[in-house]
């Protein structure tokens, strides 16, 4: 289940195969149904697994062993040079377009310096280091759009009124309400960006080797 915060609150987006079979609804309900995606020309991360890795170990061999806190802030552009410079490096398999490599670096780069912030007040509350799961959720939070768009879909002999919403990996869901009732949120992945988990993942150990990193510089 994903959670992702809208009109100023956490919403809980249900699986779309759940959502399928609590309505009767055919398979081809989704957000395709309303907005076709043109994969024509995108990127594919199908066939990269061993690049992905490669650009994973770089990364991660990029964090230094012992860095005090206080260092962070002036290491992290390095860090962030190494992930995009492996990007390009492992791009003629993956064939993402220069704004995609430069949305992905950037995302890379707030989440990082989110979670280094996050340590640096932390440490000067004297409260432990902040949960990374925690600093991430705000970031992709802060990312959410509800589209102004509305379709309209009749089931069941009712009218129901769709809005697609996207976050920084792309078409994540989509809000559907159902006449005299509550609106349901509802978690699609068919079309969003198949790099999420291993973006998720990635960061999560950037984050990791960062605490290390701290801990071990005393």
């Amino acid at each position: 289940m994903m959670n992702l915060m809208i009109d100023g609150a956490v919403r809980h987006f249900i699986p779309i195969k759940e959502f399928r079979a609590d309505h009767g609804l055919p398979p081809t309900f989704s957000m395709a149904h309303f907005e076709p995606k043109d994969f024509t020309g995108l990127g594919s991360i199908d066939r990269a697994g061993a690049e992905l890795n490669q650009l994973r170990a770089a990364v991660l061999a990029a964090v230094p062993d012992r860095l005090a806190l206080a260092g962070w802030l002036e290491a992290l552009p390095q860090l962030h040079a190494t992930f995009r410079g492996q990007l390009y490096a492992i791009n003629a398999v993956v064939q993402l377009h220069e704004s995609e490599i430069d949305f992905a670096a950037a995302g890379f780069g707030d989440v990082t310096q989110a979670y280094v912030y996050a340590l640096i007040r932390a440490n000067a509350a004297k409260d432990p280091p902040p949960s990374f799961a925690v600093v991430y959720g705000v970031w992709l939070n802060s990312t959410a759009r509800v589209s102004q768009t509305i379709y309209e879909y009749t089931h069941q002999g009712s009218v129901w009124r769709v809005q697609l919403v996207t976050h920084a990996y792309g078409r994540a869901g989509m809000i559907v309400a159902m006449a005299e009732s509550a609106a349901v949120y509802v978690h699609d992945v068919t079309l969003g960006c198949p790099a999420e988990g291993f973006m998720a993942g990635l960061l999560a150990e950037v984050a990791a080797r960062i605490q290390a990193s701290i801990t071990a510089a005393g």
